[in-house]
């Protein structure tokens, strides 16, 4: 894209905007590291050749830190709590997953392997170091709750002893505004800047931390609606007892500024009050559903 003929429509978000260029329309984002807006730019050549419907392709720019695409009008996000946004987002996981029957991804420049039970010991070791800054919005018993879900999920994920499973491509960040309903109807994939690579396996239990919520934490109609579930080793459904999105959502509100943490307290207050309700539920039918 011609820098000097391109002008700013909107800015969507802090560096992320709707370009004009000629008479088309595009969605322009700035990525923090070089090294980022590269590894994107591969995957995307990766996928155009193999499976070019799971995403939007990628266009050339002159300036290498931006990642350039058509700008899709009248889109939107995914939403869990629907069941079709559900079957086809876990259904562009899975095809994302396989093509590493094709493709040897640990080959392509820019993508590491990182531990999932590192990254949650950390991020519990956080949040019980910053207990006190919680304290003004949480009770005493909610936070005890939380830290003890947390450290005994952890325990047992340290625990497992589950065969390895072939490394692939995961995209890292299944949030529900990651899966766009484009112009054409179809559902894609977005954002690849936390794609790493792993197991399919830990993909899918951070895709049901984000849809549990959705369904009232109602693990069995998810797998009753979803056959593709299958692909879980169950023995890795320990990981859902981990409270992954309440430690993160509160980790990340206590560094917002004031007047937007407000605003993201109205939403994450009630969630957590909601979620703790549900936990001890959840907890049995994992045990349950293990145990089958």
């Amino acid at each position: 894209m011609d820098g000097e003929k391109a002008y700013i429509i909107e800015e969507v978000k802090p560096n992320i905007w709707k370009y004009k260029y000629q008479s088309n329309n595009y969605f322009v984002k700035r990525a923090k590291l070089i090294e980022i807006a590269e590894k994107v730019r591969v995957i995307h050549r990766q996928l155009g050749y193999l499976e070019p419907s799971l995403i939007l392709p990628v266009m050339k720019s002159n300036d290498e830190y931006l990642i350039v695409q058509d700008w899709q009008e009248g889109s939107h996000s995914a939403n869990f709590a629907r069941k079709k946004d559900r079957k086809e987002s876990l259904k562009l996981l899975n095809t994302l997953h396989d093509t590493h029957k094709k493709i040897t991804w640990q080959r392509v420049p820019g993508l590491h392997t990182y531990s999932q039970l590192l990254k949650w010991q950390m991020r519990h070791m956080r949040f019980k170091s910053r207990r006190n800054e919680f304290r003004a919005f949480l009770t005493k018993e909610e936070m005890d709750q939380i830290l003890h879900y947390s450290e005994k999920s952890l325990q047992l994920i340290a625990q497992e002893d589950v065969p390895e499973k072939e490394i692939t491509l995961l995209h890292g960040d299944v949030v529900h505004h990651n899966f766009l309903w484009c112009s054409d109807g179809e559902l894609r994939l977005i954002d690849f800047d936390l794609a790493h690579l792993g197991e399919a396996d830990d993909e899918y239990i951070l895709w049901l931390h984000r849809v549990l919520p959705a369904v009232n934490y109602d693990l069995g109609k998810i797998f009753a609606e979803l056959p593709e579930m299958k692909r879980l080793d169950k023995r890795k459904l320990h990981r859902l007892k981990y409270p992954n999105e309440l430690l993160r959502e509160w980790l990340f509100a206590v560094d917002l500024p004031l007047d937007q943490q407000l605003v993201f307290l109205d939403y994450l207050v009630p969630f957590t009050k909601r979620a703790l309700t549900y936990w001890p539920k959840l907890w049995y039918d994992i045990d349950k559903m293990i145990k089958k």
